[in-house]
C-alpha cells in the first residue's frame, strides 16, 4: 500500500511524493464516488502541512473549507483514506507493468527492424486503461 497521496481533483494524483498520475491515466478501477465535484484537493504525506480534504462548492468551485486527516480509516467520498493508499499503489504498479512492456516491444523493434510499437504509447499496453 502507498504511504502518501495527493490529489488534485480532476488534475493529477501523486502517490508516494514521487509517481504522478496525470488524471486521464487513473485507470478502469477509479470510481469517482471517491472524489467527488464537491472536493478539491485530498492531501496525506508526510510533508510539511496539514493532512486534509480540501472542500469546493461545486457549483462555484469556492473553497468552502477543510476536513483535517489523522487517520488512514478516515472516509473520503464513498471509500476511505486507506482504499485511495491500497488503488494507488496498484495503480502505479499497472502503469509501470505497462511501461516496461511498452520500452520491451519498442526494443524489439529495433532489435529485429519491425514497427509492432509504431504510433503506440505505455496506454496501449495497459489493460487497466479507461
Amino acid at each position: 500500500m502507498a504511504t502518501q497521496i495527493v490529489i488534485s481533483n480532476g488534475d493529477f494524483i501523486k502517490v508516494d511524493d514521487s509517481f504522478h498520475i496525470n488524471w486521464e491515466d487513473k485507470g478502469s478501477a477509479w470510481q469517482d464516488a471517491w472524489c467527488p465535484n464537491t472536493i478539491h484537493a485530498i492531501i496525506w504525506n508526510n510533508l510539511t502541512g496539514q493532512n486534509e480534504i480540501q472542500n469546493k462548492d461545486s457549483s462555484t468551485g469556492n473553497m468552502t473549507g477543510n476536513t483535517n486527516l489523522s487517520d488512514t480509516s478516515q472516509a473520503i467520498g464513498s471509500t476511505t483514506l486507506a482504499g485511495l493508499l491500497t488503488w494507488a499503489e496498484t495503480r502505479k504498479g499497472q502503469i509501470e507493468t505497462s511501461e516496461t512492456a511498452y520500452d520491451a516491444a519498442v526494443a524489439d523493434d529495433a532489435a529485429n527492424g519491425t514497427a509492432n510499437a509504431a504510433d503506440k504509447t505505455w496506454i496501449d499496453y495497459d489493460p487497466h486503461y479507461s
